[in-house]
This record gives structure tokens, sequence and C-alpha cells, in this order.
């Protein structure tokens, strides 16, 4: 006889029957589906909030960042290289202390990252080289 496969959805889904049915304890439960009471709380807390979607799998990324540049930083930061286009990360930042206070002025490193990441105009001087070789005639 072929053994049988199933998912973890389907054995959540087969544990929360057999708990609603009200036949077994909850102790019972956990030793033969092979989980801990405290997950086995978590599944019914979770069936009794959500119903069956709430048994899939949810994110384990921290909903916030605490340590996450300010949206208005990253304004001011891609305002001024949008004004100072040859300018560079340090002298950005610089530029920043007018504005903001020690405290909440990010790192060289952090300003640079985020103009790596949100600044579509920069442009590299690899990139310009590589360009400036392909063209052979």
């Amino acid at each position: 006889m072929p053994w049988k496969n199933t998912t973890t959805m389907e054995q959540k889904i087969e544990f929360i029957c057999e708990w609603r049915t009200g036949k077994y304890s909850i102790t019972e439960l956990c030793r033969s589906f092979d989980i801990s009471r405290p997950t086995a709380y978590k599944l019914i807390s979770r069936f009794e909030k959500e119903g069956f979607e709430g048994l899939k799998k949810h994110s384990r990324a921290p909903a916030n960042h605490p340590n996450a540049t300010k949206e208005n930083i990253i304004e001011s930061i891609l305002n001024l290289k949008a004004e100072y286009k040859l300018w560079g990360a340090k002298k950005i930042r610089e530029l920043l202390f007018k504005e903001f206070t020690k405290q909440e002025v990010p790192s060289v490193v952090t300003v640079h990252n985020i103009l790596k990441k949100k600044w579509v105009g920069m442009s590299s001087k690899k990139n310009e080289k590589s360009q400036a070789n392909t063209s052979y005639f």
C-alpha cells in the first residue's frame, strides 16, 4: 500500500476539523499530529479570527523597520541630487545638516545607497567607458 503524502496545509485543515468535532482534547490532537500545544492554540486562534485563510503561511518580515530612513529625508536627498547632479554622497550629506538634526541625518554610506537605489539619472564611469569602447566605426 503506498504512503499518503499530505501537505502542511492539509494537515492544518485536518487538525481544525478534528478539533471542531469535539471528540478529542487538545493534548490528544497534539500527540496525534505531532505538534506542540502552543502551535495548536495558535492555529485555533488564527482559524477563529480569519477562518481557513488564517491557516496559510504568514510573512515573518517585520511590519515596520525602526531604523529605516524617513521618507522626507529620502526626498530631500533626491532633490539635492537633482539640483547638484555632479555631487556625491559626502557633499549631499553635508547639505542635509541645514535641514535636519545631527541624529536624523543618515551616514554617507546610507546616502550613497539611497542614491544608488533611487536615482535613475546617475551614470557610472564604468558604464561610460564600456559604451565608448563598443563603437568601432
